[in-house]
């Protein structure tokens, strides 16, 4: 069997802890992160890169996986075999397959050492009572924070301005993000994926608005200075809300010079929500009032600079849920 190319998705699996090792690969593009689960979390070890290799050790000494591999990103890589790798060892002297294997021994008892000091990423979450709800997050609230810090300050400092943004230094930025304010490599690129998709950051690594992100890192330090109980926090049904009223202002009419309100009574049954679902926004000071006029008229008044920034924040929060029920979805399997 020779060498193959194949390619994942973000979240497939290269191989399990455990998995008996058959192959090595090469990663051509993607990154991949490596952990070990621990009990409803996981250890972050590191991550792998284009040009790099991965599960080389259990390869080398016919050991079982000693942990695991999932795809961050879509990944392009070269599965080698071990019938393809003995076909090129073969032509080469004995001395170098020594060679080989007492370094992956060493390695191996290297890895094993700096693994014991690895930090579980473990977290406990609360709703706005206090209560602990879940167990195990990927990205906390702290986390998050420092994330942002640590784009803003890459950005501010060596990011070049451009027509589209700043150009922001992924490199430097995960540097600043893993070393500085120890954040798991894989966490970094992560959040960046997530950053990308609420268009925070461009496809092409540039940071769209800098005022925002400032912004955004004010609100965090806020909510995480604050008691559980007074926290602002959005169930599903209440951020479909919002994300419904955001997309649809191009309706709105004018009430003031502050304040704009949108009818949302007939949009409701589109994203499967009744106007008593709304009341959350208004619960929660993203609305400043619901006004019931009849079955066809309910109008939703807000403040339109203020409702997007939140609307923004919120959708970033709603992002990094979904990431870290990813997650744990993956722990508990």
């Amino acid at each position: 069997m020779s060498a193959k190319e194949i390619i994942l998705k973000a979240g497939e699996p290269v191989f399990n802890e455990g998995d008996q090792s058959k192959s090595l690969y090469f990663v051509k593009r993607g990154v991949v992160r490596i952990f070990k689960k621990k009990g409803v979390g996981s250890i972050e070890i590191e991550s792998i890169r284009a040009g790099q290799v991965l599960g080389e050790l259990a390869f080398f000494d016919n050991q079982p996986r000693s942990a695991s591999a999932e795809a961050i990103t879509q990944v392009e890589m070269i599965e080698i075999s071990k019938a393809a790798l003995e076909d090129v060892t073969s032509k080469v002297p004995e001395w170098f397959s020594a060679l080989i294997k007492t370094i992956t021994s060493r390695l191996r008892n290297t890895n094993n050492k700096l693994r014991a000091l690895e930090v579980v990423s473990t977290d406990y979450e609360t709703d706005k009572y206090g209560n602990r709800s879940r167990e195990f997050t990927f990205v906390n609230s702290s986390e998050l924070l420092k994330f942002s810090t640590a784009l803003l300050t890459v950005s501010s400092r060596y990011g070049k301005q451009s027509p589209e943004g700043i150009e922001v230094s992924i490199p430097l930025l995960e540097k600043f993000a893993s070393q500085i304010l120890q954040i798991g490599s894989s966490k970094v690129v992560s959040l960046i994926e997530v950053f990308k998709t609420v268009k925070i950051l461009s496809e092409d690594f540039k940071l769209i608005d800098i005022r925002f992100l400032d912004q955004l890192i004010q609100h965090l330090n806020d909510q995480n200075l604050v008691e559980p109980t007074k926290k602002r926090m959005l169930s599903e049904n209440g951020f479909k809300a919002l994300q419904l009223i955001e997309n649809n202002r191009s309706t709105a009419t004018k009430l003031s010079e502050t304040l704009d309100q949108v009818n949302i009574a007939p949009l409701l049954p589109s994203v499967g929500l009744a106007l008593n679902q709304v009341q959350e926004l208004f619960d929660q000071s993203f609305l400043n009032a619901i006004n019931m006029v009849s079955g066809n008229e309910a109008f939703a008044q807000y403040e339109p600079t203020k409702f997007t920034l939140e609307f923004k924040i919120y959708w970033l929060l709603n992002e990094v849920g979904k990431l870290n029920e990813s997650k744990r979805k993956g722990s508990a399997s």
